[in-house]
């Protein structure tokens, strides 16, 4: 199992938490330093290009299986990419001067799949069953921020914002399925993993100052948090790591890209590509928020 680099593991929340602690004291120590509270919310791209490929290999295999066997027919495919998410984020800024500011906020970054997002429906002569493989991924970043706001008119004012921190990650996958005259899914396979690592974030947004004293504002950031080292348990009970690989099936001749936590590195002529998976939380926000005074 891979281990996590102590400078990522240790080090960087360790700094994190004391700058925060050194921007508490300085705050009560230091005049003129203005403490704010901003809080946002909205949409996230998220690139996930290794797990799309896992999901686009299972859907395949279903099919072919499918056509391999006698009698089965694929009655229809339900199976979108899982780009689409949300993204919050709170946070508390240090006002050094009117134009720049630190920041150290917390975030949350989910998307998912649910079973009619990923679906086949096979009718087969003991009935048509639909076969299921739902996920989901979550991020939960720490990130130190700089800002610089930019004054223009009518109580407008531009920001810019750069910042890099250290995020902790989830991935979740199920397989299952039923009957359609059934309720209820079996699943038969269910895998947990989880990993850590530094991140970055770069944008920038435009904010109007009201009379009352709330800042509203619309941002704009692009994310880098490209995160591997999973680990964790599957139904099975194994524990181990989370690897990526294309795993070859003699009879119809077909690589299938796989995700899987396996307690050793997967070996042999029926696999390539194999590594540690990747979950590609990089890409893009565009939130909506506000801002308040302490």
């Amino acid at each position: 199992m891979r281990e996590v680099p102590r400078i990522e593991k240790i080090f960087i929340p360790s700094v994190i938490v004391r700058i925060l602690i050194l921007l508490l004291v300085f705050s009560d120590s230091a005049q003129g330093l203005d403490l704010h509270f901003k809080i946002s919310g909205g949409y996230a791209y998220l690139k996930l290009s290794e797990v799309h490929r896992s999901l686009n290999g299972w859907a395949e295999w279903k099919k072919i299986e499918a056509k391999e066997n006698k009698n089965w027919q694929v009655l229809s495919e339900n199976v979108r990419n899982m780009h689409s998410g949300v993204n919050l984020e709170g946070e508390l800024l240090f006002f050094i001067t009117p134009r720049l500011s630190l920041g150290l906020g917390a975030g949350y970054l989910y998307s998912d799949l649910s079973e009619t997002e990923a679906e086949v429906t096979v009718e087969r002569p003991a009935g048509t069953v639909s076969q299921v493989f739902p996920m989901t991924v979550s991020a939960y970043p720490v990130i130190l921020s700089c800002y610089y706001f930019i004054p223009l008119r009518n109580n407008l004012r531009l920001f810019f914002r750069g910042g890099f921190g250290y995020v902790w990650a989830k991935y979740v996958n199920r397989e299952g399925r039923k009957f359609l005259a059934a309720t209820r899914y079996t699943y038969f396979e269910l895998q947990k993993a989880s990993a850590s690592s530094s991140t970055a974030i770069g944008g920038f947004g435009l904010m109007y100052d009201s009379d009352i004293g709330v800042h509203f504002f619309i941002e704009g950031t692009a994310r880098l948090a490209k995160i591997r080292g999973f680990s964790g348990e599957n139904e099975q009970g194994i524990e181990g790591t989370l690897y990526y690989y294309e795993e070859y099936s003699s009879d119809p001749g077909f690589w299938q890209a796989q995700f899987k936590i396996m307690a050793e590195k997967p070996s042999g002529p029926d696999f390539r590509s194999v590594s540690e998976a990747v979950v590609d939380f990089s890409g893009f926000s565009a939130k909506i928020g506000f801002m308040i005074r302490f």
